[in-house]
């Protein structure tokens, strides 16, 4: 689904946690939600507006607006062709409407306004005029003046689907743009202008030079900012670009805990909490690591360390986990 924006309000529907609420009441940054679909009283639960809409599991389950296509990104997107046929199609509607193919009188043409299209001449009469004149419809000469009293000339262009731009590069291109990308995973981050001298060096070997269209230079850097999103191929950290590569194919499903015990989550925050180290008496920001059960809530481990949390503060949480520390008496 597509980005959109809607007003947090009481009655919303919500997913979070993996659970799903209605917001019932907001009240400066608290916000009170209230489970759907459970036996019994209500649960209720109460949390953070910044805690809310920031974990990664929240998801408005209100359905999406409609999407719409401005009128100058739908006529910006048509080709030199395309663009010809459009303004003679609107030239013959204005025709139809006006008497004049540019719209006014003052911008006539010579020989207008023509017998039939005089004012006073029925609508009608006009319509079977332009239609005979173009060989279609009287029905479709009154859809095309109809969608131009509508929405102007953006209402005569026909509907199609909308193509990205990887689908309107070759099919060749697109695979070996792939390959070369994925040899690269291991290596350090490349020179974009160098992959599509590289691209293009060894579609030449496969094809014979010239075989496979190329794109230019900006529908290539275009080209590969789309076949590389979410990779790392040429941003971020390279140690990034390679977890990614290994991470699994498959969708990340949500965890559904079942029993105390089954499913520990981890987490590290920076606090605002200050502490002062015994040997040069700077102040040092705290990081909070806590473990919580899934099934209960219940906080299972937790370690406060200076500066930034290490993997061996990690694995004392989770120590701690599995043999937690004896009550002192």
């Amino acid at each position: 689904m597509s980005q959109w924006t809607t007003t947090l309000r009481p009655g919303l529907p919500i997913a979070f946690d993996g659970e799903q609420f209605t917001v019932a009441e907001i009240e400066g940054r608290r916000v009170l939600l209230r489970q759907v679909a459970v036996a019994g009283p209500p649960k209720l639960r109460q949390i953070d507006i910044s805690l809310l809409l920031g974990d990664p599991s929240t998801e408005i389950l209100a359905q999406a607006p409609p999407e719409t296509t401005s009128s100058a990104a739908l006529l910006s997107g048509l080709a030199g062709e395309e663009d010809d046929e459009l303004t003679v199609k609107v030239q013959h509607i204005q025709e139809v409407l006006t008497g004049y193919r540019l719209g006014d009188a003052s911008l006539a043409q010579d020989g207008e306004p023509r017998a039939d299209f005089l004012p006073g001449i029925p609508l009608l009469h006009r319509y079977k005029v332009k239609a005979a004149e173009l060989g279609v419809g009287v029905t479709t000469v009154r859809r095309w003046t109809a969608a131009f009293r509508k929405a102007g000339p953006a209402g005569l262009v026909p509907d199609r689907p909308a193509r990205s731009v990887v689908e309107r590069a070759d099919h060749r291109w697109v695979e070996m743009a792939e390959v070369v990308l994925k040899a690269h995973v291991k290596s350090s981050r490349p020179v974009r202008g160098l992959i599509l001298t590289e691209i293009e060096e060894r579609l030449a070997a496969q094809h014979g030079a010239g075989t496979v269209p190329l794109p230019g230079s900006t529908m290539g850097y275009e080209l590969l900012r789309h076949l590389s999103k979410g990779t790392n191929a040429f941003e971020g950290s390279t140690k990034g670009k390679r977890s990614i590569a290994d991470a699994p194919q498959g969708t990340y499903g949500r965890l559904r805990a079942t029993r105390p015990g089954e499913y520990v989550v981890l987490d590290t925050n920076s606090l605002d909490v200050f502490a002062m180290e015994p040997l040069t008496c700077r102040w040092v920001r705290c990081e909070l690591t806590v473990a919580m059960d899934l099934y209960s809530r219940c906080i299972v481990g937790l370690r406060l360390t200076p500066v930034s949390t290490k993997s061996v503060d990690v694995a004392g949480v989770l120590y701690e986990t599995v043999r937690p520390r004896e009550a002192r008496r």
